[in-house]
């Protein structure tokens, strides 16, 4: 792999995250650049004002840009939101040569089968991932190629999304002279960097706590088999502080970085804490444990939400592994612990792994996606069914195929 530098841009729930990578030739991550700019043009990880959201993507961009001191015309882009979908779904070819022996174009048209489905005008496909195929009733296959057989299936994880809104994102990110490599859903991203392989492999939920979404992913045998975004997240927990204390939204986010918890019990010593007023000059005194009675409450009902979720779509002999918290909402005191208590499963904090460079950003789950969208582009060639854009020329596409095989299996 030649050394090249490549720019992952999370677009969350009101922050833009840009983050320059380069890629060595040992295929290491390394962070050279950052910014995080704050956006009102999003809601929920959708575009909601075009020129405020072009605008921060663009004002994040420069600042990654200045600090690596680079310059780059393509990203990879992180994709969230109420309006994404995903479901499970499968296919299933014949081998009608003689020799019945599976070859690479097989793969590309038994998982074209499954991509084969009736969706309503306005949704297109993000990703297709296959989770395992099916030899002739042999389940769990994941490389057939090369095996003998008559019948080939194949399951697979489908996400989708809105096009419209998928392309109002587009055209922010192209009126700042860019140009899309490829989309990818934020909570996979962010899977690259923080779940380990032998977590997916033995089952594991990866929660991805952002300010106004919080996004599940399931693995179970090394697959995904799940995803969901759930339209509630930290920044209502801010929300609550500056209501109840009566201050400015942005003194609440302070308060609840540096002083807030989620557990009553958890905190240390019940201490005053010097707050400002909404005129930014008033200033007054609370205890911790007010502003515990505020957060505790909220944390529980997000979590309770995240525990019927996952009711829904897995059982918990499947995780085993337990789960990964991640995202900003993870760096609130005391959340870690809360939610092995609510959600009755070991859990830890999903920090980024085998990456280098800067220290505050490499350290901190906020950056998780970011850093997964370099990692996604770390792989350099993914089969064409799991891109949305494909842009690069002059390899097959069963060379591709067949170099995803080899790497992931």
């Amino acid at each position: 792999m030649k050394q090249k530098t490549v720019i992952g841009l999370d677009v969350g729930s009101s922050n833009i995250c840009a983050l320059v990578g380069k890629i060595t030739q040992k295929a290491e991550v390394e962070i050279i650049g950052s910014a995080r700019v704050p956006c009102r043009g999003l809601r929920n990880g959708v575009v909601v004002n075009i020129e405020e959201t072009t605008r921060a993507i663009g004002q994040a961009m420069d600042e990654a840009e200045g600090i690596a001191n680079t310059s780059i015309k393509t990203v990879y882009v992180g994709i969230e939101g109420g309006h994404i979908e995903s479901f499970n779904h499968q296919g299933a070819i014949m081998i009608a040569r003689s020799d019945k022996e599976i070859a690479e174009e097989d793969i590309l048209r038994v998982i074209d089968s499954a991509r084969a489905i009736r969706l309503s005008p306005e949704r297109e496909i993000i990703h297709t991932l296959p989770q395992g195929f099916v030899v002739d009733g042999q389940r769990g296959v994941m490389d057939p190629v090369g095996m003998e057989g008559s019948h080939l299936g194949v399951h697979v994880h489908i996400v989708t999304g809105v096009s419209t809104t998928i392309n109002n994102l587009v055209k922010c990110i192209n009126r700042n002279g860019l140009e899309v490599e490829d989309i990818v859903l934020s909570v996979l991203a962010a899977a690259e960097t923080v779940v380990t392989p032998e977590e997916k492999d033995l089952g594991c939920v990866l929660i991805d706590f952002g300010g106004q979404t919080v996004d599940l992913a399931v693995f179970i045998e090394g697959a995904l088999k799940a995803t969901r975004a759930l339209p509630i997240g930290s920044d209502i927990i801010t929300k609550d502080i500056a209501h109840c204390l009566h201050v400015p939204l942005s003194e609440a986010a302070r308060i609840k970085r540096e002083f807030g918890c989620a557990q009553m019990k958890m905190i240390p010593d019940n201490v005053e804490v010097n707050i400002l007023g909404m005129d930014g000059k008033t200033r007054q005194t609370i205890l911790t444990s007010r502003l515990c009675e505020i957060v505790e409450p909220r944390v529980e009902e997000i979590f309770s939400f995240i525990r019927e979720e996952m009711t829904k779509i897995s059982r918990e002999n499947l995780i085993p592994a337990g789960g990964i918290l991640t995202g900003g909402g993870a760096l609130l005191r005391g959340v870690k612990e809360f939610s092995e208590d609510i959600l009755d499963l070991p859990m830890r904090l999903g920090i980024p792994q085998n990456v280098e460079g800067l220290s505050e950003v490499i350290s901190s789950p906020d950056y998780a996606t970011a850093i997964g969208l370099i990692k996604y582009a770390q792989k350099e060639e993914f089969p064409i069914y799991e891109r949305r854009f494909v842009r690069r020329k002059g390899r097959s596409t069963l060379r591709k195929i067949k170099e995803w095989f080899e790497e992931i299996f």
